[in-house]
Parts: C-alpha cells; structure tokens; sequence
C-alpha cells in the first residue's frame, strides 16, 4: 500500500515540475498560466481523496483457481431497496503446496441460491474455527470434452447468476506434527 502511495506522489511531483517548465518556458499570458496551476492544484486534491475512497473495495475480478478464504461477508438481496445482494469473500492465493502467499483481497461475487448455500456454509466452519481452502467450479465434469480449446466441464445453458456454484470450498487438514521426544536433563 505504502509504495503505491509513494509512486502516486512521484507522479504528482514530476507532473508539478513539467507545469512549472510550461511556466517558465512558453509564452502563454500569465492568467493562462495561473488558471492552469489553479487547475492542477485542485486536480491534485480531487485525485489524492479519490484514491483514498476506493481503497479496501472488493474486486470483481475472477477468482483465483485455488484460494485459502479467510472470511465471509454474506449481503442479501432486498427488493425493496433495489439492492440485487452479494457475497463478499476474504481469500489469500495458494502454492502449490496449499499454503497461503500474499495478503487477503476482498472479492464480491453475484448473489444467487447455491452461492449464497455454500457461503453461508463456509462462514459456519470459519466461526467453528475451521481453515477452508476454495476452488473454483464450472459445473459438471465432462470426461468426452478434450482439446486445447475446451473446457474439462460442460457448460449450462443460462447466466452463470442463475446457475451452478462458481466455487467450491475444501477443509484443510490439520497438520502433520512430528512426534515428540523425551528430553532427560
């Protein structure tokens, strides 16, 4: 987060300094000028408080194909406030080896029943106490679908909203400790 502040500011710093040349170096009336400093001023204060806005909303980019989830925030549909609902998720990448890298992201996907179903399912392991891995699902496995281009999963027909589950989520199994050994002082 830091350096991504750090780089915004560089890049405020290097747009002053071409301002300030455009200043010194042209011929252009003084008021032109300062209507032009006035403008990159407030510029600055108008981007600097968006950016801030928008830090910690949920993506909605694709799920990662395997993710450690951290947390679940359910959001349900009202009709009456036309607010169509969402499932918010809290997950962390995972290597190979299932163990989580990186910091959480927030990711919201489309409310419907069978997401809202496993979801809400995973957020009562979660407050058990219980470590959820999650994995992306595409519907029914079909074992005749082969080729570079296809899916390994048959495609339904309808809106992905409407459909089957958009992932899936596994428990991970306590780990294996070695055993403990007698020490004789």
């Amino acid at each position: 987060m830091l350096e991504e502040r750090l780089l915004l500011t560089i890049s405020y710093v290097v747009v002053a300094a071409l301002l300030l040349i455009f200043c010194f170096y042209t011929s252009f009336s003084r008021k032109i000028k300062l209507v032009a400093i006035i403008a990159l001023s407030i510029f600055y204060i108008i981007s600097w408080n968006g950016f801030l806005g928008i830090l910690g909303w949920p993506t909605s980019e694709e799920l990662p194909e395997n993710f450690n989830i951290s947390w679940v925030v359910i959001q349900e549909p009202n009709k009456r406030k036309t607010n169509e609902g969402g499932l918010f998720l809290w997950i962390r990448e995972i290597d190979p080896s299932n163990k989580p890298i990186g910091d959480p992201r927030s990711y919201k996907l489309i409310w419907n029943e069978e997401n809202h179903k496993k979801a809400q399912e995973a957020l009562h392991k979660l407050k058990e106490g219980e470590q959820l891995n999650g994995r992306k699902s595409y519907g029914v496995l079909n074992k005749e679908n082969k080729g570079k281009k296809s899916n390994a999963y048959e495609i339904q027909e309808g809106e992905p909203e409407q459909g089957r589950p958009s992932f899936e989520f596994v428990e991970i199994p306590p780990p294996d400790l070695p055993p403990k050994t007698l020490t004789l002082d």
